[in-house]
């Protein structure tokens, strides 16, 4: 039958494993449902890493290279394409390597709006451990994804459930996302190590800074406009976590949700402010509460 046919064919196209860039390429329809790759490149890397398992670690860090983990393009594997870098990664340390875009306004990006992280995974080769690209789940605060925005290009007002329909939450997480070691959404991967720098000629992500400088003043009118700006500052990324780093001993999730509750009120400049100040209180507290014991006694 005509339709069992086509049925067979459709399960086996659902469980193709790509062994190059363009056969993952090939895949886009079936990647990007409606078609709008915007900020959404955590689908890529889903994806491959849903199939890491069947593939060889050079083949799954190949298919790594065939996109720009900002706009979600795809990409030909070729010099133009490597941007060298330096980022902080979600503890506060800081992390050099190798990422791969469309266009120089993404590095701006990159480097204003994303962390590393890392997570062992198991490949056809055996487990491995990745450095990756990470941003906060901005299905933490999905509200934000409704609140409009003038979009940079045309003037009009716009959402980002408009400009980025991939981006999309189930129980108040990110629809289809890879999450690292830590807990953050995986965007792309981080190719770090001296032998990455200098296998092919790259881009210096440090000679465009007068450029990202210029591009966010005015108002990110170029590569992805305000999108995945917009999209990665839902639920930044603090490291380290203030909280954690001052109070050790808490570090609960508890701390963290507070957290992200004063960045949205004050930002982050306020927000540390802020949890200082509580954790000062809370720490005077119990010293306060001794006196006032012993004076009873």
């Amino acid at each position: 039958m005509p339709w069992a046919f086509t049925l067979i064919l459709t399960a086996v196209a659902a469980t193709e494993v790509p062994t190059s860039i363009d056969e993952l390429v090939s895949h886009y329809e079936q990647i990007f449902k409606t078609g709008n790759r915007n900020a959404a490149s955590h689908l890529w890397s889903s994806y491959i890493l849903d199939r890491a398992a069947q593939l060889e670690a050079k083949t799954l860090e190949t298919l790594f290279r065939g996109f720009c983990p900002v706009s979600g393009s795809p990409l030909p594997d070729q010099p133009q394409t490597r941007f060298y870098s330096t980022l902080s990664s979600v503890t506060g340390e800081k992390v050099s390597g190798i990422t791969h875009h469309c266009c120089w306004p993404c590095i701006c990006d990159t480097q204003s709006a994303v962390k590393t992280d890392t997570k062992e995974i198991q490949t056809a080769s055996g487990a491995k451990s990745y450095t990756f690209l990470v941003i906060g789940d901005p299905c933490a605060n999905s509200a934000k994804l409704l609140e409009g925005y003038k979009d940079p290009f045309t003037g009009s007002q716009v959402t980002l459930q408009e400009q980025a329909p991939e981006v999309t939450c189930v129980d108040n997480r990110l629809s289809g996302a890879h999450f690292s070691s830590r807990g953050h959404v995986i965007i792309g991967m981080y190719f770090v190590g001296d032998a990455e720098k200098e296998a092919l000629p790259f881009n210096d992500a440090s000679t465009f800074k007068d450029k990202c400088e210029a591009r966010k003043e005015h108002g990110f009118g170029s590569g992805m406009g305000a999108i995945f700006q917009k999209v990665a500052a839902i639920n930044p990324i603090v490291s380290p976590s203030f909280l954690q780093k001052w109070d050790a001993p808490t570090g609960s999730v508890d701390n963290q949700r507070l957290e992200l509750a004063l960045i949205n009120i004050f930002g982050v400049v306020g927000a540390v402010g802020a949890a200082l100040l509580i954790i000062m209180l809370a720490r005077r507290q119990p010293k306060l509460n001794a006196g006032s014991d012993s004076e009873v006694e």
